[in-house]
């Protein structure tokens, strides 16, 4: 019988780091991380001692497995060997190989979200072509043609960001046009969550062939070439939306030095769904978990590591953080 997976959520090694919590290598668990963390400790600037505290535990690399096209496969697997280091180095190895900045739209999802400024919006379509042209510029091919692509960018992107602007970005007001007026959304709990949001949300999308799975970004309309949507995508993608709608929210998701944590936890998140449980300190991530893993009916339990003055630290079983 295989062991469980527990994926542990960056800030509990923060914790074991703190020296609040004490895990060790075991026997009946195998404690599991992601790249997701790769990229947490690479903003740190310290990956040696969060690197010491996943070799010291025994933590094994769980990846997303790829198929011939270099797509998600919806699969993921565990990798044994190598260490922690080992598979740190790869990572910074691969990412340095491709030039490409992936907080180029972060100023958008910030907006969205009703923070940031006007600024770096505006600026958002000329970074992205100076990008595609950096990326593209050492191609062994002729490239007029992506050349002349990319020209169209900045007339094409720029008016879509004068609406947004002319728009504003009241949160409010966005989230009282998908029907919640009062905030209802932010305090609902128990059980059948997401599909509770879907209730308040739903009248505004009559008439449109939107229904839950294709508004949480689980089945969207736009695949990009895939089949089938794989399900970490679907996770990151309803993490993005409960920002929006102000579920277990958190105010980091409105400012552009911290949307990159966003984009962890829901990395976290979903990578989580692979595994037989997630450990966190984080309440909010531990109640999203929750919800987005029971409307997918995905078996991955959702523990909250709790710590009270004076008290050791427990583990709180998911399900009592409402």
């Amino acid at each position: 019988m295989s062991k469980p997976l527990v994926y542990i959520d960056q800030n509990i090694i923060g914790l074991q780091l703190q020296g609040i919590i004490k895990l060790s290598k075991r026997n009946d668990v195998i404690w599991v991380y992601s790249k997701e963390h790769f990229a947490e400790i690479r903003r740190s600037n310290e990956a040696e001692k969060y690197l010491g505290v996943l070799d010291a535990i025994d933590a094994k690399l769980l990846d997303l497995v790829l198929d011939e096209n270099w797509k998600i496969s919806g699969e993921a697997r565990l990798i044994e060997n190598g260490t922690p280091y080992d598979h740190y180095d790869s990572y910074i190895e691969a990412t340095g190989d491709v030039d490409f900045d992936d907080t180029i739209f972060d100023p958008f999802q910030v907006w969205v979200n009703g923070g940031g400024d006007e600024g770096p919006l505006k600026e958002l379509s000329e970074k992205f072509s100076q990008q595609i042209l950096k990326l593209t510029s050492d191609l062994p091919f002729d490239t007029t043609e992506i050349t002349d692509k990319i020209k169209q960018i900045k007339p094409e992107f720029d008016p879509m960001v004068d609406e947004m602007i002319s728009n504003g970005n009241d949160i409010h007001k966005t989230r009282a046009a998908f029907g919640d007026e009062k905030g209802a959304i932010g305090s609902i709990s128990g059980e059948k969550q997401i599909e509770n949001i879907w209730e308040i949300i739903s009248p505004t999308m009559q008439g449109t062939n939107i229904g839950c799975d294709q508004f949480f970004g689980f089945d969207p309309i736009e695949k990009h070439g895939y089949e089938i949507w794989p399900i970490y995508l679907g996770i990151i993608g309803c993490n993005s939306v409960l920002d929006i709608l102000g579920f277990q929210a958190e105010k980091k998701c409105r400012k552009l030095n911290k949307i990159h944590n966003v984009r962890s936890d829901a990395g976290h998140i979903a990578m989580g769904a692979y595994c037989s449980a997630i450990i966190s300190e984080d309440k909010r991530l531990i109640k999203r978990a929750k919800a987005i893993y029971e409307y997918k009916k995905i078996g991955t339990s959702p523990i909250l590591i709790t710590r009270e003055a004076n008290k050791p630290i427990q583990p709180t079983a998911g399900a009592s953080a409402d």
